[in-house]
């Protein structure tokens, strides 16, 4: 675990994590909605160079053309005899007869199966570009069947404008027997998937030798379809609205692309402030871009460092490299952004120990979870260039850009990737949504029965294999972590994507220990709700207490379930110390104990059941989104808890990192700490051990909670509002926070029994503004 803990709360689309993260009201306005004068110069075909930002304006904009051009060299790779293939198999016409090149309203909306055509014309551009390909290197052949390649689609444009970003409406039909032009019913393959890729081709197309091989009639064409883009993102505006977030930056460096093959000064002094204008700290509730706490936020209150964010890092990364050192660079707040994004990404990066891969918290990946690993998709890798951040945070001189790449580009043991957090063998995160974020979204038939992905969710990485390539095979009912009334709510892509009901949602940390807290209410229902508190406390233990559930469903009333997990089985599973083989099905009545690869749990079976589902299940990755790779076939660990009576609270302890039962047991039985309140109003624990005191208040007038200590005997804790809040007896702190995100102070105060002693009181400002929620510790 890298922190005690660390948290990944959808909060306000944040990360809470052990620390606070500076920030400052920040203010950068947009350029001007205009079209851009062609102030030119031919640039193309300089040397690479360094310059200072007093170097001449023309001097500046060679070095980022030529750095434009190794950029994408690198970011292009494939083999002689693959391009060879490729090169073989063009028809006369200008097509590949392995591509799908269905257009229109009946084409694949997400991943446009006909944008593989530029994909290929941009990696076979970059083998006749770069010196890395002898036998191709400037070859005729190869150029001529690029060329014939671009001629196929660029006679294919569309000059529909409205197909643009309305394909299928009155204004671009799906029914026109005269249009057979290349357009996708989803704006993004028309204005970023094939512009990029065109932009891309081109430039490299034009770069090779003093005179271009890009005739007249195909240079106007790339700049049609390059420039189209840029000014219907950022001039005529999509019918979507304003471009954010990693969709801002796609387009501003599609506009790059256009300047620096056309030579045009203006635009490109366009687009870079364009670039810098989004690259700040976003504040709003639900805003797109990055936020005060790390986290990365799209598509209006989702968290998404694992799939936008990465793209919006890597579109940073280049677009800065090429800048580096010249008037275009990225101006202090643009840099303090990336720096905070970068503390924020540190902590959802997690390593499978098996192939030794980096690869995103399954929380911040979105619907891309509908994806397998084999598609390289946001759940393939963590797809970030390390090499590249690590050159970036040497010309910025930022540690923190330097820091993460070399931490992350250390060999790991275990899926503690970055080893943040001293040599803890594990990573637990808990995603979780209020009501100023989003649960997940269904679109273009990705993640159709992802409604609980935020309901609490619970990962566990210790080899970091747990949870790949298993949610086409697994229930979805059940996520790990999640408190559920199993099949209470239907699960369907129309009804996937909600705001959430309650405000009180976050979590505190003092650096070391912390608490995350969910106040849940069924968004599309409204039939069920609870009050959950997970304590993270020292020595890896974590406490899960749940109290307030209630189901009022009109029909049969549904089986709750807290799920303690679900995720690849391996090995034994271990039932009041018995172990299991194999695939089996249990309800293990009367029983208060489980261990499976490296995590125990202890409960009370006065108030649950504990049930095991354990064996392959085979899924269908069709079912659940686009992929297209063969249905899986799972080995399958699921463990939940059946509440006996819904108005009774449950509690469960997770020992994570527990190598071997025996050695669960020992944690489990030496572990001292106290269970105080678990109610409605209070959720409140003693750890003994450590002497610390932790209580989540729900009300929002606050309340007061006794604990007895070791030390002074009883202790009353109180606060004048709704809170989370850790007081450390030996330190003499508290740490607060206000997880409904609406107090600006609040009292605290500890008062024992014995009047010889004198209490404690103090009044505690708390942050607001975008690190509104954010933990504060004081010394009293």
């Amino acid at each position: 675990m890298k922190t005690g803990p660390i948290l990944v709360l959808t909060v306000l689309c944040s990360l809470l994590i052990a620390r606070h993260v500076a920030s400052q009201s920040l203010v950068h306005s947009l350029p001007e909605k205009r079209h851009v004068e062609s102030a030119t110069t031919d640039f193309r075909k300089s040397t690479l160079g360094s310059r200072s930002t007093d170097a001449p304006l023309e001097d500046d904009i060679r070095t980022i053309h030529n750095r434009r051009i190794t950029i994408i060299l690198d970011s292009l790779t494939a083999s002689t005899s693959t391009i060879d293939t490729w090169i073989d198999s063009l028809n006369s016409g200008g097509q590949w007869p392995d591509i799908d090149y269905t257009t229109g309203c009946a084409a694949r909306r997400a991943n446009w199966p006909a944008q593989d055509h530029w994909a290929r014309l941009a990696t076979m551009a970059s083998a006749w570009r770069s010196t890395d390909f002898s036998s191709l290197e400037g070859n005729e052949t190869l150029a001529s069947k690029i060329s014939l390649a671009m001629n196929w689609w660029f006679d294919r444009d569309f000059t529909n404008i409205a197909c643009l970003d309305s394909g299928g409406t009155d204004a671009c039909p799906c029914n026109d027997p005269n249009d057979s032009t290349m357009w996708n019913t989803n704006w993004f393959s028309n204005v970023i998937g094939i512009p990029e890729k065109v932009g891309q081709t081109c430039l490299l197309m034009d770069s090779n030798t003093t005179t271009s091989v890009l005739s007249a009639d195909q240079r106007a064409v790339c700049s049609r379809m390059t420039g189209r883009s840029y000014e219907g993102g950022f001039i005529r505006i999509l019918n979507i609205g304003p471009l954010t977030g990693a969709n801002t930056l796609d387009v501003a460096k599609i506009g790059i692309d256009n300047a620096l093959l056309n030579s045009n000064i203006s635009l490109l002094t366009d687009a870079f402030a364009r670039v810098h204008a989004e690259v700040i700290i976003r504040n709003t509730t639900k805003a797109d871009g990055v936020r005060a706490d790390g986290s990365f936020g799209q598509h209006a209150g989702l968290l998404y460092n694992g799939n936008y964010g990465k793209d919006y890092t890597n579109d940073v990364v280049d677009l800065e490299l090429e800048a580096a050192n010249t008037q275009f660079s990225a101006p202090p707040d643009s840099r303090q952004a990336m720096e905070t994004l970068f503390g924020g990404d540190a902590w959802m990066a997690v390593l499978n120990t098996v192939t030794g891969t980096l690869h995103w918290d399954l929380s911040v990946v979105g619907r891309f979870i509908s994806f397998p690993v084999a598609d390289n998709q946001a759940t393939g890798s963590i797809n970030l260039n390390l090499t590249k951040i690590h050159e970036l945070g040497q010309a910025w001189s930022s540690e923190v850009l330097i820091n993460f790449a070399d931490s992350l580009s250390s060999d790991a043991a275990s899926a503690n990737a970055g080893q943040l957090e001293g040599s803890r063998i594990y990573v637990s995160t808990v995603k979780m949504y209020s009501s100023r974020t989003k649960n997940t979204e269904c679109t273009n038939s990705q993640n159709p029965l992802g409604f609980h992905l935020a309901d609490g969710t619970t990962y566990t990485y210790i080899i970091g294999d747990e949870y790949e390539d298993i949610a086409a095979s697994w229930d979805w009912q059940l996520i790990p972590g999640t408190t559920v009334d199993y099949g209470g709510t239907p699960l369907s892509c129309a009804q996937a994507s909600f705001t959430g009901v309650e405000k009180f949602v976050g979590g505190v940390s003092n650096g070391r220990i912390g608490i995350a807290t969910m106040h849940y209410t069924n968004p599309l229902t409204k039939a069920f709700s609870w009050k959950k508190a997970h304590f993270f406390l020292d020595d890896d233990v974590q406490h899960v207490m749940i109290s307030d559930v209630k189901s009022s469903s009109v029909s049969e009333t549904p089986t709750i379930y807290s799920v303690l997990d679900q995720k690849r089985h391996t090995g034994q599973v271990f039932v009041d110390g018995m172990p299991n083989d194999g695939d089996f099905n249990m309800d293990a009545t009367g029983s208060s104990s489980l261990w499976h690869r490296g995590i125990g749990y202890t409960f009370d079976p006065n108030v649950t059941v504990l049930s095991l589902d354990v064996g392959l299940k085979t899924g269908n990755w069709t079912a659940i989104g686009i992929s297209t790779q063969p249905p899986p076939v799972v080995d399958l660990f699921a463990a939940k808890l059946q509440h006996i009576s819904p108005g009774v609270p449950v509690s469960y302890t997770a020992y994570p990192g527990t190598d071997s039962y025996e050695s669960f047991v020992r944690k489990s039985q030496t572990h001292q700490f106290v269970e105080v309140q678990n109610n409605s109003q209070i959720s409140a624990i003693y750890d003994q051990d450590h002497s610390v005191a932790m209580a989540v208040f729900w009300d929002e007038q606050g309340g007061s909670v006794d604990f007895e200590t070791e030390r002074i005997g009883c202790l009353r804790l109180s606060v004048t509002g709704n809170a989370a809040i850790i007081y450390d007896l030996q330190a003499g702190a508290f740490t607060v926070a206000d997880p409904s995100q609406t107090l600006s102070s609040i009292d605290a105060s500890v008062d024992p029994d014995d009047l010889a002693i004198q209490g404690k009181k103090v009044t505690i400002a708390l942050p607001t503004g975008g690190l509104a929620g954010s933990s504060v510790t004081v010394q009293v």
